[in-house]
């Protein structure tokens, strides 16, 4: 891969923090206001902490999916595994900086792997699927 493409991973990663966050907050709101509407703001912020944890689980999923589908099918002369891999790498280190920086991974370390491993494999997923027939090594000295 090339440097560019680095920060092309970097920047995806980005879209999909946001993305994914945007997902919980909806997930949130869809619990406060139709399943249990009428309660303390506190119990909201309650409910979030046990929520967004599992929604980022199941809205990443397709979200790393598509993504490593879709890049590898835009551009097919990239190695698209090796991206996936980058930009879930990536988004997996911001998160749990995140997460380390407020204190919360001892008590989150477990769904924290499988969000992270489920991720990293549906973006992988993803990019091999949409280039079933392609090796994903250099074929050229100037590849590599």
């Amino acid at each position: 891969m090339k440097a560019l493409d680095i920060v092309k991973a970097a920047g995806v990663a980005l879209a999909l923090m946001v993305l994914n966050v945007a997902a919980a907050f909806a997930v949130v709101w869809v619990y406060g206001t139709f399943i249990e509407p009428g309660q303390e703001e506190a119990f909201y912020q309650a409910a979030a902490q046990r929520i967004a944890p599992w929604s980022s689980i199941f809205v990443g999923m397709p979200l790393f999916f598509g993504a490593g589908w879709v890049l590898t099918k835009r551009k097919p002369a990239r190695n698209g595994v090796a991206f996936a891999a980058a930009f879930a790498l990536i988004y997996a280190i911001t998160d749990v900086s995140i997460i380390v920086a407020a204190g919360a991974l001892a008590s989150l370390s477990a769904i924290v792997v499988a969000s992270m491993t489920t991720k990293l494999l549906a973006a992988l997923a993803g990019a091999r699927l949409a280039a079933p027939h392609r090796t994903f090594l250099p074929h050229t000295e100037q590849e590599r």
